[in-house]
């Protein structure tokens, strides 16, 4: 049987994988492999098509840590499940829902990734751009929305988690706070993107360190006892 310790342990492990797959693939490769930088200046299709050929293998790494990713993200929302169930189970299973949604998103994303892969080796290779282009083009908003959908859901999701975890005390209160007004500032992003507005950096920064933070904490000091998972 599964002890309380050992669960906490799981939460925190839950969120660490979260933290570094996501920052990984987020921060050092996938920019890597298209040329296209968070808060940098727009590339063209012929660029990011050159880019991801000429990049094929880490492609394939960041296809391979982004479904890791996907797993973690649908670990982590059974782990808060755990936490959080008793305060409100129906609160806490549509949370898990949206969790589970943002993982099912993410991972079929990198099905468009991959399609994006192959219709840039065929460019590089023929030279032919206009058809490519065009086709290339509707790849990458295809997986550029369905980032944007997973994000959507984790926002609703960890914005139902953070506030039962806040109400429930089963972490220390400032970092339950965090998360709850962090992911408020990530959705504000999300949704200043879906009308075609730049998200300035400053919504996502205070996120950005929480999954490692809170990860850390509950690793060392674990969850408060009377709200064990």
């Amino acid at each position: 049987m599964t002890t309380a310790n050992e669960k906490s342990r799981m939460l925190g492990l839950a969120f660490l994988i979260q933290f570094l797959t996501s920052f990984i693939s987020g921060v050092f490769v996938l920019p890597n492999v298209t040329g296209v930088q968070a808060f940098g200046l727009p590339l063209g299709i012929d660029q990011i098509m050159a880019n991801i050929a000429k990049n094929e293998g880490l492609v394939r790494v960041n296809i391979l840590i982004e479904l890791t990713t996907a797993a973690g993200v649908i670990f982590l929302g059974a782990m808060l499940f755990s936490a959080v169930k008793k305060r409100h189970e129906g609160l806490a299973l549509t949370a898990f829902g949206l969790y589970m949604l943002e993982g099912v998103i993410l991972a079929v994303s990198q099905l468009a990734l991959f399609a994006l892969l192959v219709t840039s080796r065929n460019f590089v290779g023929t030279k032919s751009s206009e058809s490519m282009a065009e086709m290339a083009t509707l790849i990458y908003d295809i997986m550029e929305y369905s980032q944007k959908m997973a994000n959507f859901a984790f926002c609703i999701g960890g914005t139902i988690y953070y506030a039962m975890l806040l109400k429930a005390r089963t972490v220390a209160r400032p970092l339950s706070l965090w998360g709850l007004i962090s992911a408020q500032g990530v959705f504000a992003g999300l949704l200043l993107g879906l009308l075609g507005l730049k998200a300035p950096v400053f919504l996502y920064i205070l996120y950005i360190p929480f999954e490692f933070v809170i990860a850390v904490w509950i690793l060392i000091k674990g969850i408060n006892k009377e709200k064990e998972i």
